[in-house]
């Protein structure tokens, strides 16, 4: 439950503030469609490598993610800084990953393995709701830089909780 709860909130924390943050910086409002173009694009790539590669593929993804999202923090008045985090959040998402371990899991039964799968869509639904409501709030009292930091503070438990499952799956399921 604590994964998608994670993945959720990395996906959705942003939206109320990103473009209000372009145009306060004075950037192109086109800029800001084209990094979510470029993210889902690249998604789609990185969901196939993690369901080729399994998902000890999900650590670097991770790591990097994080390196980015530092970056954002560091520098969140660079357009390419910001750019890359909303690429970032978006094409690192290891959703379908997610979904592929509780129905795993699980899979010994199809009711289990369907209420597994639902109930990860539910908490990462419900996840992604709160996350746009505190990110607006995180917005409007701290501005890009309040939005960066939450999306380190994320970024962290995530990655550990990605790195934990990895060897777990590594350990227990070679095959995933």
């Amino acid at each position: 439950i604590m994964l998608p709860f994670l993945d959720g909130n990395l996906t959705g924390f942003a939206w109320p503030g990103y473009t209000l943050h372009y145009a306060e910086m004075g950037w192109p409002a086109v800029n800001a469609g084209l990094s979510v173009t470029v993210g889902y694009a690249m998604r789609v790539a990185f969901q196939q490598m993690m369901r080729m590669a399994g998902f000890w593929i999900a650590i670097p993804f991770a790591m990097i993610h994080l390196a980015i999202a530092l970056l954002a923090f560091f520098f969140p008045t660079s357009e390419p800084a910001v750019f890359l985090e909303v690429v970032a959040f978006i094409c690192f998402q290891p959703t379908a990953v997610i979904e592929g371990i509780a129905f795993d899991a699980f899979g010994s039964s199809e009711t289990l393995a369907r209420q597994a799968t639902s109930t990860v869509l539910s908490v990462f639904t419900l996840s992604k709701a709160v996350a746009c409501t505190l990110g607006g709030i995180v917005y409007d009292a701290f501005g890009w830089k309040g939005v960066a930091m939450y999306h380190v503070t994320w970024c962290v438990p995530r990655f550990l909780h990605v790195f934990t499952f990895a060897i777990f799956c590594f350990c227990i399921f070679p095959y995933i």
